[in-house]
């Protein structure tokens, strides 16, 4: 018979097994779970080993669920099952326990966002009393050239002058790794680049760009309101595809957000869509 526990930070070398037996195996083209990624997860993500679970058999982990805490909502960034312990109940399962869990300690809200590119997740996550909130796409935009954009206005801009001047809202349905905290949380791994105008802070741009990296994440926008804060954005991004020449890629944009329109114009293409699906802390 299998047991399933919920973990203890001495257990993050056996979840990053977990995670890479039980859920990566299922996504041949990422790279392995590490110790020091999880542990960036960690500071990031608000991951929680408290709130994450391993099924065990004899022969070691055979299903996993990797979840994080913050004030208002737990998100499940990992569930997955050993392929030779699938259609077992053992994902219900390790759901099922959170949930419980949570009607006790809090918060109560969870949510989870799954690939459509998987079959039947949309159906096992309806299966665990799942509810269906957003539909969220990712886009990418393929290297290419660009002419140079005026950057006489251009500045650089941190997550700590964007937060003080308040303009770091959280974006209506904004996925987990875009979220204010998240950013917040790896405000000192970000680059920002604004555009400024004598009278004040017109938009903003905050992104990713690791040495050696294939591709620009791009991970908030924003800026002062109006109709001008579409145009600017648009030369803030155009100079970033210009001064980096990579790829660009912005995760999980919620169906419907003003931005999208914004983002085809300059190129971006959907490459993948995630559904989010939300849920209440139940008792036993």
């Amino acid at each position: 018979m299998p047991s399933y526990r919920f973990c203890r930070p001495d257990d993050i070398p056996y979840l990053v097994r977990a995670v890479n037996e039980c859920f990566d195996v299922h996504f041949p083209s990422r790279p392995a779970m590490t110790l020091e990624r999880f542990r960036w997860e960690m500071k990031s993500f608000d991951l929680w080993p408290s709130n994450s679970m391993v099924a065990s058999s004899g022969q070691g982990p055979i299903a996993v669920m990797i979840g994080t805490k913050r004030t208002d909502q737990v998100s499940i960034l990992r569930l997955g099952v050993h392929p030779d312990h699938q259609r077992q109940e053992h994902g219900l399962h390790l759901l099922t326990s959170l949930s419980q869990k949570l009607a006790v300690l809090g918060p109560e809200r969870l949510v989870m966002e799954v690939p459509r590119s998987i079959p039947g997740l949309r159906s096992f996550a309806r299966a665990a009393s799942y509810r269906e909130e957003a539909v969220l796409t990712t886009y990418v935009r393929p290297a290419a050239a660009v002419e140079p954009v005026p950057e006489d206005w251009m500045v650089p801009v941190t997550v700590a002058e964007l937060v003080e001047q308040d303009l770091l809202a959280e974006s209506p349905g904004s996925c987990w790794q875009r979220s204010r905290q998240t950013l917040k949380n790896r405000a000192d791994e970000l680059q920002g680049l604004a555009w400024v105008s004598p009278e004040r802070l017109e938009a903003f741009v905050l992104f990713s760009a690791p040495e050696e990296a294939p591709e620009i994440e791009v991970l908030a926008w924003g800026g002062a309101p109006g109709e001008r804060q579409e145009f600017f954005l648009g030369l803030l991004l155009r100079s970033l595809a210009s001064r980096f020449h990579l790829p660009m890629k912005v995760s999980r944009v919620s169906v419907g957000d003003p931005k999208e329109g914004l983002l085809r114009s300059l190129g971006f293409e959907a490459v993948s869509i995630y559904d989010r699906f939300a849920a209440r802390a139940t008792p036993a």
